[in-house]
């Protein structure tokens, strides 16, 4: 099992569309639930901060633990069934019931439509940052105004530490938290990030078929706008002693098949062929 700073570009941006897939079913339940608790969900989900004073209140006392009578312990549930946030961060999962992990992902759905609706200009995409160790890398994160959000973090943690009564619950602490995100995902940008890097590798291991393979990517606007140089680059990274096998899996991704090459090797290479096509951006 993968964590989400362990997935590569291309795994990354499928457990990003996976997430933003998941809402809409997610909050449906949500909803559900709200009704078989004799709820009117148009009443609770009103699309402000102040509503999520209640709504998380309704929630913090659903919690239960996966030990609780006729619940579900998350470990008796395929990892595949779990969601996608859950199952990238955890392992295991020995806090919460299934159920409660369920009723976290519908909350989590609608506090992300509510901060949405309040921040048109932030956008969906991959946590990055130069920094490899960046706690958000690879996860799924609405980012604007240099700040990156992914929303399960404090939802699902301060849910954990009710349960095990490390917490007295706070139901105003959401709405709190949804007021304070929306302000960071207004502000104007005040910092300034280094530039994406022009190529990024990794080392993808041994492929039982294929044998050894890194992983290329390659920045989006060189990938893009200078397709036909880096089709050619492929012709000729192919021929390079060392190189098996070179392949274009996408615009901005190439798997490289090589017993001898190491990741410093072939990063230099392709960004010294780059530089040589006349594509120096970096």
């Amino acid at each position: 099992m993968k964590y989400y700073p362990q997935l590569t570009k291309r795994q990354a941006v499928s457990a990003l569309e996976e997430f933003l897939a998941e809402r809409a079913p997610a909050l449906e339940r949500f909803r559900q639930a709200l009704r078989a608790d004799g709820r009117d969900p148009d009443t609770l989900l009103d699309g402000t901060t102040q509503g999520l004073v209640p709504l998380w209140g309704w929630v913090l006392s659903g919690l239960t633990g996966p030990d609780a009578p006729a619940c579900t312990d998350p470990a008796t549930v395929p990892h595949e069934d779990w969601p996608s946030w859950e199952r990238f961060t955890a392992e295991t999962e020995a806090i919460l019931s299934y159920e409660s992990v369920q009723l976290l992902d519908g909350f989590i759905s609608y506090l992300v439509r509510v901060v949405e609706d309040r921040t048109p200009t932030a956008q969906w995409q991959i946590g990055q940052h130069p920094n490899k160790r960046y706690q958000f890398r690879n996860h799924p994160v609405l980012a604007g105004a240099d700040r990156q959000i992914f929303f399960p973090g404090p939802v699902a943690s301060s849910a954990r530490e009710v349960v095990r009564g490390r917490r007295a619950p706070a139901n105003d602490e959401m709405a709190g938290y949804a007021q304070a995100v929306i302000e960071a995902l207004s502000a104007e940008e005040t910092r300034h990030e280094p530039p994406e890097p022009l190529v990024e590798v990794e080392d993808l291991g041994d492929h039982p078929i294929r044998g050894r393979e890194i992983e290329v990517s390659l920045r989006e606007d060189i990938a893009h706008e200078y397709s036909r140089q880096v089709d050619h680059m492929v012709k000729t990274l192919a021929m390079e002693d060392g190189i098996t096998r070179v392949i274009r899996e996408d615009r901005e991704v190439l798997l490289v098949a090589t017993p001898s090459w190491n990741t410093t090797q072939l990063q230099e290479w392709v960004t010294q062929a780059l530089r040589d096509a006349g594509n120096d951006h970096s």
